[in-house]
């Protein structure tokens, strides 16, 4: 969502919702209860009740998988394909309620791993053409960041006509901005070994007032899959606040392409407001928007969302995350230094963060396996530092961790906030955030990760220094600087 923009300079305030709940997600669970896996890859399922007093147990897992009680999680590997059901067991002041569990293994998951790329609104906004885009698809190949693995180019709002074709209501593009049409360009993507994405929304309208795709999604998705799209970002303005017919809108759209045949990515932009991690997976989607837009600043004014509105937006919902359902913290604004559109609003302060910012942004996108999407100016030069931060192999390899999993938010103490993340080889990454003006020394306990076995020793290895630090036992203690994230691998 583009609460405000320059191209129309319209406010759109009045389309924010209010949070609703639906009385049908009604559970005695806080995690997630459709679960993906890739067969033979290592699967973990974290099992969290309502009630902080309810007791927890599983049953009828299929073969290969285990239940922890000690950490209520679910682990193992399913090495056949298929769907497969267990159930969770939550007996809260001697009632017990049975909830459904819902795996599907599979080797063709939509989104086995969080997708990586460049979206276009946060620099471009209406100005986006068939040359911006021929132009960012040559950069993302020349600058190193395809073999990084960014590979979607996604265009977002005003690519649009001023209407659909009166006889056959297909989506029309704008002939000026894209004069060889969409297909032409969506082959040029293509022809670089990228994969090409288009926005709509699930409203009347977009955001910025263009045709919505809402009654038109079968003729929609046809369309968008004749022209060789890979990713729909499908957005929620000019459209009912309720959760039923959020649901029902992004499943009517998720429907339509599945019947396309053609595998288009559907990523849900309905920016947390309605709760997309409890229910998001039922309606096709595999990623969903938890805050409202990202901007390009470590705090926003009331109404943005800077660093630390995203850090207070995604700290608590790593439950709901995992293969093929993975949360969205928005775009990440490293090298954008304040010279953008939409992302320079509702900014405290400049706009711009410095490199430290920078680099704790990418460190908390990275531990919570959300989608890694750029969204600097690749018309211009990409300074090294800026290519070194985008392009870390060690933190893209936690975001691509084939486990999926959300970093667990350890706790807060003195403005020191801890993430810890389970990875597939068994390794543990932890995260040390730094809120303060000021340096601060930290100290981590062992005792205090789950994820972690107190008594046993662990190898320690920088992954923004790129540097190993020998074994630990118990506890390390680190100095981390003002907006720092300091990321270690720990391996036994």
């Amino acid at each position: 969502m583009k609460k405000v923009f320059s191209f129309l300079a319209v406010c759109i305030w009045a389309l924010v919702p209010v949070v609703s709940h639906a009385q049908e997600n009604s559970t005695e669970l806080a995690c997630a209860t459709t679960v993906f896996s890739q067969p033979g890859v290592r699967f973990m399922h974290k099992i969290r009740a309502v009630s902080p007093d309810a007791v927890v147990s599983v049953e009828g897992l299929p073969k290969g998988l285990k239940w922890n009680g000690k950490r209520q999680l679910v682990v193992g590997r399913v090495k056949k394909e298929g769907e497969y059901r267990y159930f969770i067991n939550v007996t809260t002041d001697g009632k017990t309620v049975k909830e459904p569990v819902v795996l599907t293994v599979s080797s063709s998951l939509q989104q086995p791993l969080p997708f990586m790329g460049w979206l276009s609104w946060n620099v471009v906004e209406g100005d986006i053409s068939e040359d911006v885009v021929k132009a960012v698809a040559d950069a993302m190949v020349s600058s190193g960041l395809a073999d990084a693995g960014y590979k979607y180019l996604c265009i977002d709002d005003l690519w649009h006509a001023a209407s659909r074709d009166s006889i056959t209501q297909k989506p029309r593009y704008d002939a000026a901005k894209f004069p060889n049409g969409m297909k032409a360009t969506s082959d040029y993507v293509h022809s670089k070994g990228l994969k090409f994405g288009i926005y709509s929304d699930a409203g009347t309208k977009t955001c910025a007032g263009c045709f919505g795709s809402f009654g038109y999604e079968d003729i929609d998705a046809r369309q968008y899959a004749e022209w060789g799209v890979d990713l729909l970002k499908y957005d929620y303005c000019f459209a009912p606040e309720d959760v039923e017919t959020c649901r029902a809108r992004y499943k009517a759209m998720g429907d339509a392409l599945k019947k396309t045949g053609r595998d288009i990515l559907f990523y849900m932009c309905e920016w947390g407001a309605r709760e997309p991690w409890k229910w998001g997976a039922e309606t096709g989607a595999s990623c969903w928007r938890c805050t409202y837009d990202t901007r390009d600043g470590w705090n926003g004014k009331p109404g943005g969302i800077g660093i630390l509105q995203s850090i207070e937006g995604m700290k608590d919902i790593w439950a709901y995350s995992g293969v093929n359902r993975f949360n969205d913290a928005d775009m990440l604004c490293i090298g954008i230094h304040g010279q953008g559109k939409s992302s320079n609003a509702l900014v405290e302060g400049t706009p711009g963060m410095t490199q430290t910012e920078y680099r704790t942004q990418f460190s908390l996108w990275c531990m919570w396996s959300s989608p890694l999407s750029l969204s600097f100016d690749l018309r211009k030069p990409i300074s090294a530092d800026d290519l070194a931060i985008m392009t870390n192999r060690e933190l893209i390899a936690l975001d691509q961790d084939p486990m999926g999993q959300q970093a667990e938010f350890i706790g807060e103490r003195d403005g020191i906030q801890v993430y810890a993340k389970d990875l597939e080889n068994g390794d543990v990454a932890l995260a040390i955030l730094n809120l303060n003006a000021s340096t601060r020394s930290a100290t981590v306990r062992f005792a205090d990760i789950p994820a972690l076995d107190a008594g046993k020793s662990y190898k320690m290895r920088d992954l923004w220094a790129g540097k190993n630090h020998g074994k630990y036992k118990h506890s390390f203690t680190t100095d981390v600087a003002s907006h720092e994230t300091k990321v270690y691998r720990l391996s036994k």
